[in-house]
């Protein structure tokens, strides 16, 4: 493939192709691919985000952490240890957190870039367990959108170019029933 053109989209990632809006295949899409939300499995960037969260009140460890989204979360998100122990090495990694071994548990506790990055986004971050709390929340119709529509911009950036008008007269209908709603 020949790296013609180098793009930026609206969220900064770099695209290397030579149509527009296609990423270069071997990339990743920086995490902004939506999970399947509230309801199902945990969407991408929650565990991360309220894991920030929750250190910022106090240092935890990984059992305590899964404990507590349980409980804030009536039951409804339980995090496996699958899952929470990767994303505390990864923000670790990230220079996040930072992780001591005390009284022979691992301990996370938010470094200072952590704590900035949580007071940047606590209001944000703080609606993610209310939406996982109350299923029916505004926020899990907001999310779900937001959901919806980035599994729409993908499709129509994975579509044939010779499929260019097809796509842009379902966006226009799509766009019109919204609006008459």
């Amino acid at each position: 493939m020949r790296f013609r053109e180098l793009n930026n989209d609206p969220c900064g990632h770099q695209n290397f192709d030579d149509r527009p809006g296609r990423r270069h295949p071997r990339r990743n899409h920086g995490g902004h691919r939506p999970g399947r939300g509230r309801g199902g499995r945990a969407g991408r960037g929650d565990l991360r985000n309220v894991i920030l969260i929750l250190l910022a009140s106090e240092p935890m460890h990984g059992y305590q952490i899964i404990t507590i989204i349980g409980e804030q979360t009536a039951g409804n998100w339980t995090p496996s240890p699958g899952t929470v122990y990767p994303t505390l090495s990864l923000l670790e990694d990230e220079g996040l957190i930072s992780i001591s071994s005390d009284m022979g548990r691992k301990m996370a506790r938010l470094t200072n870039d952590g704590e900035r990055a949580v007071e940047e986004n606590r209001s944000a971050w703080e609606k993610i367990l209310e939406a996982y709390r109350n299923p029916e929340s505004r926020e899990v119709h907001v999310f779900n959108i937001r959901a919806e529509f980035h599994k729409v911009r993908e499709a129509a950036k994975a579509a044939p170019d010779d499929k260019a008008e097809q796509i842009i007269e379902i966006l226009r209908r799509a766009a019109d029933d919204i609006k008459n709603l």
